[in-house]
């Protein structure tokens, strides 16, 4: 009897380590799991403030880019429209006559 409450013992004290693992196992698993869950909330509230972000300078480009507000930012830097008399338009050239006009070979 005593090899059976022996091996008996051994059997319950292997099963108790492997219990303490799987606990232990657990208790990590859910710390990790926590942990995860906290960045994710914080990666979610990132990426809406981000996106808050983008729809704002979407605004802002469409109003930089009205007529008003280009021509407002132009004055605001010294340019002012052209007159017609400063106007100087150039005749359209072919490529052919571009090429020749270059000193290279009709094509």
């Amino acid at each position: 009897m005593n090899g059976r409450a022996g091996g008996a013992a051994a059997m319950v004290l292997l099963l108790a380590l492997v219990l303490v693992l799987a606990c232990l196992a657990l208790v990590t698993s859910q710390h990790r799991a926590r942990g995860l869950f906290v960045e994710l909330g914080r990666l979610q509230v990132q990426a809406r403030d981000l996106e808050a972000d983008g729809n704002r300078l979407r605004i802002e480009l469409g109003k930089a880019a009205q007529p008003a507000a280009v021509a407002s930012a132009a004055r605001s830097l010294g340019l002012r429209p052209t007159e017609s008399r400063q106007t100087v338009f150039l005749p359209e050239v072919g490529t052919a006559e571009v090429a020749v006009a270059a000193g290279g070979a009709p094509r």
